[in-house]
């Protein structure tokens, strides 16, 4: 496996992990797939990273899945094509749903197009910054394939009539329109992505850990639960911070204090 296929690059207590392969447009390939997805496994355990941040190199994010890779080969019959798939995408799916699980906040930073896989990728990050020329699609309609996975994530960012427009035209969304759409928080010109994103992840890295690992894992599971059942986890949640973590007891005497508060490990 070629390591260079993700660039590792740590600024104090974040961990920024850069797609590297500009020439084929940072494809969410097998190798791409499983290069990530051992590089975020690594992260999640490491107690010293508390923030993690996605980035490429080149014109493109990530174009989505290697289409050459997804063809079906000459020596190979149709089950065993069926079944490299299948792997591909379920070991996407793997990376997707632990980034979503993980105990640290991801962060994308977009500074080009990000279609069908690429821009699910997007969606699986717990926060976006892009470029103000980046675009987002998902064009599998184009070429007879609706973007079915993609819509798994993109789906609960947006809300189902955004998503079904893209998904349904294949057309290319602006960074104004993903805004609007909710699929990133806020663009910024090219020149000033960086800036921004490494602002907002050193911010978050300043925070407490405990609680922001809790409460992200709170946060994705009660969202999916119906009003009463959600209170009722997050009531459980917010009873058990306030009354037995050494975060929020330290938060509370920084505060009547009027200190700065240190969390443990800073």
């Amino acid at each position: 496996m070629d390591s260079e296929l993700v660039l590792e690059r740590r600024d104090s207590n974040v961990l920024w992990l850069t797609l590297n392969q500009p020439e084929k447009r940072n494809p969410l390939s097998s190798e791409m797939i499983a290069s990530l997805s051992g590089l975020l496994e690594k992260a999640y355990k490491d107690e010293t990273v508390r923030v993690i941040v996605l980035a490429s190199t080149g014109p493109v994010f990530s174009a989505g899945h290697d289409l050459s890779e997804m063809n079906q080969r000459a020596d190979e019959d149709a089950a065993a094509f069926s079944q490299r798939v299948g792997s591909i995408l379920e070991k996407c799916a793997t990376m997707m749903k632990g980034m979503v699980h993980a105990p640290k906040p991801v962060i994308a930073c977009v500074q080009g197009t990000a279609t069908a896989a690429g821009c699910q990728l997007v969606s699986a990050c717990d926060l976006a910054i892009a470029a103000s020329d980046a675009g987002f699609c998902t064009p599998g309609v184009n070429v007879g394939v609706f973007c079915t996975t993609p819509l798994v994530g993109i789906g609960r960012n947006l809300s189902r009539k955004h998503a079904m427009e893209m998904a349904l035209t294949g057309d290319m969304f602006s960074a104004d329109d993903a805004v609007q759409f909710g699929l990133i928080n806020r663009h910024v010109s090219g020149n000033e992505l960086q800036k921004e994103t490494e602002a907002l992840a050193n911010k978050i890295a300043s925070r407490s850990a405990q609680s922001i690992r809790d409460g992200k894992h709170i946060f994705y599971q009660q969202i999916e639960m119906p009003l009463s059942d959600a209170f009722s986890l997050a009531n459980e949640a917010m009873r058990a911070a306030v009354t037995k973590t050494e975060d929020a007891e330290e938060g509370r005497r920084a505060f009547l204090d009027k200190n700065t508060p240190r969390w443990d490990g800073l």
